[in-house]
């Protein structure tokens, strides 16, 4: 089938700004159009054009195989939707009670954990890469290390990457064992990354991916307290930096940005909210989302609870109310665009 005289950059163009499951249809019309859509580089601009225009959110209930998917226009969710999927490795918990984890969300891509398998997933595609998670030590010490995980993407070499550190203290000589391990997608395998002697908060804590890189909160001596820094780690030279917050921080729960990146001076508070984050449970866990269409509200996940819109003008929080949700006690939230990307063979070889 031609193209009617209409040049493929335009035909790309138009394509790019279609919902995925129309291209999935469209591959059937032509050669050339399956070329195209196949194609990394439109692959990319589709993906895009899909996080302008539409915004996923997924949410994974704990202790459950059951995912749900919402997008929404302005601050108004459309009714969730119950994700169909075939992975036996997603059963909710493995044979040994550890939850199945939804630690990260990078161009369309959800990453899940559990501890024996890692599972990279396209929920638009349904595509999906399970992972042996070969990194984590005998099961047996399962309790007695801290994970922390996190997906990202290696823009100059065009590699999907997972980074794992674990974490544990000598009994003996009382110092810091920390372990990194780096899978890629590219070469199918797991290496060994630098040591970072710091401690990082909260256990299982994952990842934040921002500028190339993978965040974490640290402390450099093994005293409980308000973190002083973040851990910077670079996906594509896989080492680390350190990133130094605000001072003065431990009462207050502060939304801020650092306009130069790795700069202290730098960071510059957008809100404030009132109330400590330890002496008010109701914001106590707060991870901003994404903002609204218009940009005056900003969704926040609570803990793992439940979901709000904070109005930027008004300085109010609201909860996200959504009958569906009514039975979900606990959950894993990240947003996630439309991708076609691929991911080879499901199972590890």
């Amino acid at each position: 089938m031609s193209n009617c005289g209409i040049p493929m950059d335009a035909v790309s163009s138009i394509l790019s700004r279609l919902p995925l499951k129309s291209l999935l249809r469209f591959k059937s019309v032509s050669k050339e159009w399956y070329s195209l859509i196949n194609d990394l580089y439109f692959i990319k601009l589709h993906h895009r054009q899909s996080v302008e225009t539409k915004v996923n959110i997924i949410i994974k209930e704990i202790r459950s195989d059951k995912f749900l998917s919402t997008n929404f226009d302005g601050i108004n969710f459309n009714n969730p939707t119950t994700i169909d999927h075939s992975l036996k490795h997603l059963s909710g918990c493995d044979e040994g009670g550890i939850d199945v984890l939804l630690f990260g969300s990078c161009n369309g891509l959800v990453c899940l954990i559990n501890s024996m398998t890692i599972v990279l997933w396209n929920i638009s595609t349904r595509d999906y890469k399970i992972i042996l998670n070969k990194s984590w030590k005998e099961r047996d010490a399962w309790w007695k290390i801290s994970n922390f995980c996190g997906f990202g993407y290696d823009t100059i070499n065009d590699d999907y990457k997972i980074v794992k550190v674990v974490q544990e203290v000598d009994s003996l000589t009382d110092t810091l064992i920390s372990e990194a391990k780096i899978y890629s997608l590219k070469t199918n395998t797991w290496r060994r990354g630098e040591e970072i002697p710091y401690y990082f908060c909260y256990p299982s804590v994952m990842g934040t991916f921002v500028c190339g890189a993978l965040h974490w909160n640290a402390i450099k001596e093994k005293i409980w307290g308000y973190p002083r820094s973040i851990i910077a780690f670079d996906v594509e030279t896989e080492n680390y930096g350190l990133i130094e917050l605000l001072d003065n921080m431990e009462n207050q729960t502060y939304d801020v940005m650092m306009k130069d990146y790795g700069v202290k001076e730098s960071w510059t508070m957008l809100y404030s909210f009132q109330g400590g984050i330890y002496s008010t449970p109701s914001l106590y866990g707060l991870r901003p989302l994404t903002y609204s269409r218009n940009g005056d509200q900003l969704l926040l996940d609570r803990n793992g609870l439940s979901l709000l819109w904070y109005d930027l003008k008004e300085k109010k929080v609201k909860d996200v109310d959504l009958p569906q949700w009514k039975n979900i006690n606990a959950f894993f939230v990240e947003i996630c665009g439309e991708s076609l990307i691929k991911l080879g063979d499901p199972t590890e070889e």
